[in-house]
């Protein structure tokens, strides 16, 4: 995809990695077939671990996937959320109650902590 256009009329442009105004949503059954599916990668003794994390990620996106990822975009400017609904084709939400235009955005430079414990 290379722009959503806001209800407000801001063009949110969509053709880089990394955007602070995009995010994708699972449903909740989803995300646990997700968990399932990492526990047996990382549990599975193949020693060809690359191929196997390339396939975890061929199998998880956007589209006819194994595991469905939503896209989910929010605008700087007016703070509407939209969500995919079929690609390509979105439905709108206003926040109620806050003017917070950056749920989507994290702390960019921040590292996920990883905790790894020997057994």
């Amino acid at each position: 995809m290379s722009k959503i256009v806001c209800k407000c009329g801001n063009i949110l442009p969509d053709n880089t990695d990394r955007i602070r105004y995009k995010g994708y949503i699972i449903s909740d059954c989803e995300f646990f077939d997700l968990l399932d599916f990492a526990d047996e990668m990382i549990e599975t003794s193949n020693p060809h671990r690359e191929d196997l994390a390339m396939t975890f990620r061929s199998n998880i996106g956007i589209g006819e996937k194994h595991i469905r990822l939503k896209e989910m975009y929010q605008c700087p400017l007016c703070g509407r959320i939209l969500m995919e609904v079929t690609p390509g084709q979105f439905c709108s939400f206003v926040p109620e109650g806050h003017d917070e235009k950056s749920l989507l955005d994290y702390k960019a430079g921040e590292q996920v902590k990883y905790i790894y414990k020997k057994q």
